[in-house]
C-alpha cells in the first residue's frame, strides 16, 4: 500500500511535500515523493489524502485507561480528596464490567486521537482486552500497591499472580473477549490478526508511587523487574503533600499513615532522591509527573539514564504546579508526552499537551522591551514538541528502534491531519500548524502495524450505538451512588 498526501512529516528527517509513504505488512519500507514512489511501486494500491499530512502516531507515554468511565466524576477536589474518591469508585462502585467498558472508551478515544501507542498503569485487568480488541500498541505497566512494609512479600507474590492472569488474557484473546459485543475484528482471518496485535503489548509493572509502596516493596520490585526484563513505571514528585511527607513527615498524606497505623519516619529527602537512596532507578525506569525537580534530582535522573513522562495538562488541573523543563531539556534526558487518565485532565488530546509544554515557564522568557531574539531563542519550537510527542515517546518507552518516525523498516504506525479546517487555514508551516492549530478532532487516520484502525470518524469494527448505551448505564450507576452519600 502507499499512503499519499500534501505532506510527510517523518520526524526524524525533513519535510516532504506531495509526499508518500510505502507499507509493506506491518513495516515501512519507503519514503520519498509520490511521484517517485509511485515508478517505483506500480503495482503497490495508493490511498491519498488531500490537504493532509501524513505522521508517525503519537506516542502518550502515561494514561490510565482503566479510569476513563470518571472523566468529569471528580471535579473542585482537592488532590487528596481526588484520590480518595477515585480509589472509593474504582473499588467500591465500579465492576469489573465497568473497568473493561472504561479501558475500551479511553482505547477509543486514544485511537480516534491518533494515538498509536500507550504507556498504561493498569490496576485492576481491563486494559490489556480493551489494547487487544481495538488494535492499539502498549507498554502495560501492572500497578501494585502496598504501604505497609510487613505486607511487601504479599504485595509481590499478588504482583506475579496478576501478571500471570494479564499474560493469560492475552493469550486467551479472542475466544474469550467480553467487549465482542461491542468491537469485533473485521478480518477474514481473525485469528491472524489476533497474533499480530498480541505483538503490539508488552507487560510491565508500576510499583504505584512513594506515599503506596512501601521501601521494602519498591526494592523487591525493582529488583524482580530487573530479573524479569520488565520495564518500570513509578508516579514520583507529584505533589507538594508528597514533598511535605518525605521532607518533614507532615500534611495530608502524613495524617493518613498515622490514621491507618502506619509507622513512618520521614528520610528528609526529594521524591526523586528518596528513589534513587532505594536505588530503583535505573534505565528502564520511566518516572512520571517529576514536578518541581531540583537541578540535582535532573543530575540523578540524568546519571541513571531513565526516563521521564511529562503530564503538563493533568499538573495543572489537580494545582501540582509545572516540570521544570528547561533542566530536563538541557541534559537531553529522555522526554515523552503523556495525558495521564482522562479523569484528571478531561481528554486524551496530545495536540493540547503539546501547547501546553510550549507555556512551561522554566522555558519561557519573561517579555522584555529589548530581548527579543533571546524570547524567541528560549521557547521550544514546534519540531521539537513534535518530537517529544511521537519520536521522544518512543525513546522513552524504549521502543524508538520500532516507532516514533516514519523510516524504512520502523514499524507503520502513521496517522493523517486533516489541515483544511478553518481554524488551522491558512497554513503556512504543516509543522507549526499540527502543534499550535489542529486538534485530535482532525486526525483523519489511524494505522497501527500496517492496520488502518481509524478513517474518516469510524473505528474499525465498533458499534457505537451500544456502547453509547452502556457507557450510560456506568453513568447514572455511578451518579446514584453520589446521590446515598
Amino acid at each position: 500500500m502507499i499512503l499519499s498526501s500534501r505532506w510527510v512529516l517523518p520526524i526524524s528527517s525533513p519535510l516532504i511535500e506531495d509526499g508518500a509513504v510505502v507499507v509493506e505488512g506491518d513495516r515501512i519500507v519507503d519514503l520519498g515523493s509520490q511521484k517517485v514512489m509511485g515508478r517505483r511501486y506500480p503495482h503497490h494500491p495508493v490511498k491519498h489524502f488531500p490537504a493532509s499530512v501524513l505522521l508517525p502516531g503519537f506516542v502518550n507515554v502515561h494514561s490510565h485507561l482503566e479510569l476513563s468511565i470518571l472523566r468529569g466524576y471528580l471535579e473542585g477536589l482537592s488532590f487528596w480528596s481526588w484520590i480518595r474518591e477515585l480509589t472509593r469508585a474504582k473499588y467500591e462502585i465500579l465492576t469489573y464490567d465497568d473497568i473493561l467498558v472504561s479501558a475500551l472508551l479511553g482505547a477509543i478515544e486514544a485511537i480516534q486521537a491518533g494515538i498509536t501507542m500507550v504507556g498504561d498503569a493498569m490496576d485492576l485487568g481491563g486494559t490489556p482486552e480493551a489494547a487487544l480488541s481495538t488494535g492499539i500498541r502498549g507498554v502495560l505497566y501492572q500497578e501494585v500497591f502496598s504501604p505497609r512494609p510487613e505486607d511487601a512479600n504479599k504485595a509481590l507474590q499478588t504482583l506475579k499472580a496478576n501478571l500471570q492472569e494479564r499474560r493469560a488474557q492475552i493469550a486467551r484473546f479472542p475466544a474469550s473477549s467480553i467487549l465482542s459485543r461491542f468491537i469485533g475484528l473485521n478480518s477474514s482471518d481473525r485469528e491472524a490478526t489476533a497474533a499480530e496485535r498480541k505483538k503490539r503489548i508488552r507487560l510491565g509493572v508500576s510499583p504505584h508511587a512513594p506515599y503506596t509502596v512501601s521501601a521494602p516493596l519498591f526494592v523487591a520490585v525493582h529488583q524482580f523487574a530487573k530479573k524479569e526484563g520488565l520495564p518500570v513505571c513509578i508516579h514520583v514528585g507529584e505533589s507538594v503533600a508528597e514533598r511535605q511527607w518525605l521532607q518533614d513527615g507532615t500534611g495530608p498524606i502524613a495524617h493518613s499513615y498515622r490514621e491507618r497505623g502506619i509507622p513512618w519516619i520521614p528520610p528528609r529527602t526529594t521524591p526523586i532522591q528518596y528513589l534513587h537512596n532505594l536505588g530503583v532507578i535505573e534505565e528502564f525506569t520511566l518516572l512520571v509527573h517529576c514536578i518541581h525537580l531540583e537541578e540535582k534530582d535532573c543530575e540523578i535522573i540524568r546519571t541513571q539514564k531513565a526516563a521521564v513522562a511529562h503530564c503538563p495538562k493533568s499538573n495543572w488541573k489537580l494545582g501540582h504546579g509545572y516540570m521544570n523543563l528547561k533542566e530536563i531539556h538541557r541534559r537531553a534526558i529522555r522526554l515523552g508526552l503523556g495525558t495521564d487518565s482522562v479523569a484528571s485532565n478531561n481528554s486524551m488530546d496530545l495536540f493540547e499537551e503539546m501547547r501546553l509544554t510550549r507555556s512551561n515557564p522554566t522555558v519561557c522568557v519573561p517579555p522584555s522591551n529589548n530581548d527579543t531574539d533571546l524570547q524567541r531563542d528560549a521557547l521550544l519550537s514546534s519540531a521539537e514538541l513534535l518530537r517529544m510527542g511521537t519520536l521522544g515517546g518512543a525513546e522513552a518507552l524504549g521502543m524508538s528502534k520500532e516507532i516514533g518516525s516514519l523510516d524504512a523498516g520502523k514499524l507503520a504506525d502513521i496517522i493523517a491531519v486533516d489541515l483544511t479546517g478553518y481554524h488551522v487555514q491558512p497554513v503556512f508551516s504543516p509543522t507549526d500548524a499540527l502543534v499550535f492549530s489542529c486538534r485530535a478532532s482532525d486526525v483523519r487516520m489511524t494505522m497501527i502495524g500496517g492496520e488502518v484502525l481509524y478513517e474518516e470518524r469510524v473505528v474499525s469494527g465498533f458499534k457505537s450505538g451500544e456502547f453509547s448505551n452502556v457507557v450510560e448505564q456506568v453513568r447514572t450507576k455511578m451518579l446514584n451512588a453520589r446521590h446515598k452519600d
